[in-house]
Formats: C-alpha cells, sequence, structure tokens
C-alpha cells in the first residue's frame, strides 16, 4: 500500500498538541502560585487559570490526534498495513481526512481512538470509559456521531470528485475504524461499517470488496486524487 500524506499538516498540529499542552499546564501553575503569593491578585490568577484550562483542551485534543501512540494518521496505516499496491491511502490531502483509493472506488474513513465500552442501539452511539470526563477535561476527543461524521466527509469528498471528474461515476462510501486496543465495541447495528481497526482488511478483501473500475477509469481517479499532493 502506497501513504500519500501532508506531512506539513501533521507536523504543525502534532507541534501544537504538544506545546499547547505545556503552556496549557505552565499557566494553570502559573494561577496556582498567583492563588498563594498574591491572593488579592484575583482577577490576574482567574485569567491565567481559564487560559490554562483553554490550552489544556485545545492542546490534548490535537496531541490526541495527532501526536499520541494513537495518532491517527499512524494508526490507520498501521491497521491497514498489508495491502499491496492496488491500495493508495491519502491522509490530509482532499476534503476527506483519510481517504482509501481501492482498486474499485474509495472508502472515507473516520478514525476513533477511544477505549472502553463503545456502543450503537437504538439509532445512539454510547461511550462509557473510567474517568472520561477528567479525560474529555483534558482533552479527549468526544465519541459524537461517527456515522454523521463520516457521511458528511463521503458527500464532501463525492463533491470534489464531481468537480474533478464531471462525468465518471465513482463509488465513495464510509465506514468507522476504531483503534485502540482496549476498546471493547458493539456496532452491528450501525447504519455505516464500524469495525475494530484488525477487522479492516478482512472487510476490504472480503464482504467489503468493491467491483474493480475499469483501468482508464480508475487511471483518471487516481490522477484526480493525488492532484493535490
Amino acid at each position: 500500500m502506497r501513504i500519500i500524506r501532508n506531512e506539513r499538516h501533521i507536523r504543525v498540529l502534532s507541534f501544537v498538541g504538544r506545546y499547547t499542552t505545556l503552556a496549557g499546564l505552565l499557566a494553570l501553575l502559573a494561577g496556582l502560585v498567583i492563588s498563594f503569593t498574591k491572593p488579592e491578585w484575583l482577577v490576574p490568577m482567574l485569567l491565567s487559570v481559564t487560559l490554562g484550562m483553554v490550552l489544556s483542551v485545545v492542546g490534548g485534543f490535537f496531541a490526541d490526534r495527532y501526536a499520541s501512540p494513537l495518532a491517527h494518521h499512524d494508526a490507520l496505516a498501521r491497521v491497514l498495513k498489508g495491502l499491496d499496491d492496488r491500495y493508495t491511502l491519502l491522509q490530509y490531502i482532499l476534503p476527506a481526512s483519510h481517504v482509501l483509493l481501492e482498486p474499485g472506488g474509495c472508502t472515507v474513513f473516520v478514525v476513533k481512538a477511544q477505549e472502553g465500552q463503545v456502543t450503537y442501539q437504538d439509532g445512539r452511539w454510547k461511550h462509557r470509559q473510567r474517568g472520561k470526563f477528567f479525560r474529555q477535561f483534558a482533552g479527549q476527543e468526544g465519541l459524537g456521531a461517527p456515522h454523521f461524521e463520516a457521511e458528511r466527509q463521503v458527500h464532501k469528498l463525492e463533491r470534489h470528485l464531481a468537480s474533478q471528474l464531471p462525468n465518471v461515476e465513482v463509488p465513495v462510501r464510509g465506514a468507522i475504524v476504531f483503534v485502540n486496543p482496549d476498546v471493547t465495541l458493539d456496532a452491528t447495528a450501525s447504519p455505516m461499517p464500524a469495525f475494530y481497526g484488525k477487522k479492516v482488511k478482512a472487510w476490504l478483501r472480503g464482504p467489503g470488496r468493491l467491483k474493480p473500475l475499469p483501468a482508464a477509469i480508475h487511471h483518471q481517479l487516481t490522477a484526480a486524487l493525488e492532484a493535490n499532493t
């Protein structure tokens, strides 16, 4: 499998994640010091604590997504490792963040790195995790509604392809991948395919395999997707 990434995008947001978190901790520490040494400085103390909280949440979000051991771009590449050169993974290049170009079309992946118990029942996603409140307070991304997120990204990619290849119909679909080895997933009722990371390749090669496109159309599709690299 070939991998094409916007390395600058990853590098910048990884830097933001690491150093914004550090700045947030320093601001919180400054607020704590002020509260002990200059308790009459109420406004500077409150400003410092508020700034520290905001920076910590923002930094934690970007650190989880771009700089952690489960950074989305690396975690997805690991679970797809072993696919042959007919597949190309494009990350942060297109309107959708993670797009797998296959012999039969495109799959847009939404990556989730939550641990704990994730379920989809009665039209709702639920996430249970120890210390969830404090983890999210520190910037952990909420689960949200990943099938809606995937649908939005699929529509964005479809519009992009329609502008690039107006006379070509390309199959575009979405899938949700949970990459944390400590997640317990029960999402068989999800309106969009949702997998443990280790299950993705088997799906792509088996029940999720798309009918190959004609060689000429696949060549046009490859050129259109890689035009922005």
